[in-house]
């Protein structure tokens, strides 16, 4: 039963690692796709059209509701833009409230939703249904007066004020085709309707948006308000941003620190460092880019022994971890909360690298802003 439960899991997560790589570029079999890419182009463009014309209702909220998504799949980083972003705004005295779709098919909590909680004195209800979700969140915490939902840029049924689009660095757009043929959920014409951009990790990969060219020669250029390195600017990926006309700014991850599955003790990254010197470390994680977890630990010094993908959500079991060869695993905090139910048989060697998402001050008085042009904000 382990074993065929194990095979499924290595084979689904193979499968999502494949289809990450395939978008990445352009190839015979994604042409095949074109068609069913062409038709649910034209599904999202018509439900989209429809919310605008006011055929499908979108409900407002009695508060500013602030959406953080991407138009593509796979992990982009919103969940720690949320929670940096909420945490400032608790700071300066706003009553900020937080709602997910809540992803969790074999557990009462999601992963997000432990994960939002445990990093924020902000109150998070998980609720599929957006509208749902903020008037749930309204009805139990009265005093919120700004609603971030986490995800949700395509859930046009929620009202929303402010759109905030994360895009990936290292990925970018991929082959720039729609699903299925490639990784984006909306035509990048979408992202001139945001009011700005975050993009996550300022390592760009200057092959990234290569297949864009063309797009960003035909589009005038306007003014740059790029609040990030201006080396990026050499990229092409930061060029089609700056063609949107919105404001672009960069998100790097940073405060990294180290702790037990089951205990308080809390390391720095050289005090970490001594305790794996020698061991052999092994890498899981089971969220949307196992990758960018697995490349921040290299970069940080960390020598891994082995590398073990999940699919995204993947509900970790005792076996997926007991059955690891390796002196210490090492996960992400989102995969902690997962395990911590769980009766390992040597949970001793399980550690979480905490770490925070660092944003720009230009991006927070960006959204302040914002808010401050809002009218039924409190």
């Amino acid at each position: 039963m382990h074993a065929n439960r194990m095979h499924i899991t290595m084979m689904r997560a193979q499968f999502e690692g494949f289809l990450i790589r395939e978008w990445q570029r352009r190839s015979g079999w994604q042409l095949l796709l074109q068609p069913f890419a062409w038709l649910f182009a034209v599904l999202t463009s018509s439900r989209r059209l429809l919310y605008r014309l006011k055929f499908l209702k979108s409900t407002p909220s009695t508060v500013p509701v602030i959406v953080v998504g991407n138009i593509s799949v796979g992990g982009t980083g919103k969940t720690p833009l949320v929670i940096a972003l909420g945490s400032a705004l608790l700071a300066q005295g706003r009553q900020v409230g937080m709602v997910t779709r809540g992803y969790a098919p074999h557990r009462s909590v999601s992963d997000e939703v432990a994960l939002m909680s445990r990093r924020s004195a902000a109150p998070v209800v998980a609720n599929a249904r957006r509208v749902a979700a903020v008037e749930q969140l309204l009805a139990r915490y009265p005093a919120t007066n700004i609603v971030i939902s986490d995800d949700g840029l395509q859930h046009y049924a929620l009202g929303r004020d402010i759109e905030i689009a994360v895009v990936d660095g290292t990925r970018g757009f991929g082959n720039g085709y729609l699903l299925p043929a490639g990784p984006l959920r909306e035509n990048l014409a979408r992202l001139r309707s945001v009011d700005c951009i975050v993009v996550n990790d300022t390592n760009i990969n200057p092959s990234i948006g290569g297949v864009f060219k063309a797009i960003v020669a035909e589009e005038p250029l306007p003014g740059l308000r790029l609040h990030n390195e201006k080396t990026v600017l050499a990229h092409n990926l930061m060029y089609l941003l700056a063609a949107t006309g919105k404001p672009v700014f960069h998100m790097t991850y940073g405060h990294e620190s180290f702790s037990p599955l089951m205990q308080h003790q809390n390391l720095g990254v050289e005090p970490f460092h001594f305790l794996v010197r020698g061991k052999r470390v092994a890498a899981v994680a089971g969220i949307g880019h196992p990758e960018r977890f697995f490349t921040h630990l290299e970069t940080l010094g960390i020598t891994l022994d082995s590398r073990h993908a999940f699919p995204d959500h993947h509900p970790f079991v005792a076996s997926d971890l007991d059955a690891i060869d390796a002196d210490l695993i090492l996960m992400t905090e989102k995969d902690a909360v997962k395990c911590a139910h769980l009766m390992l048989l040597s949970a001793h060697r399980v550690w979480q690298m905490h770490i925070d998402a660092l944003l720009p001050e230009p991006f927070y008085e960006f959204i302040v802003a914002q808010l401050e042009k809002i009218s039924h904000v409190a």
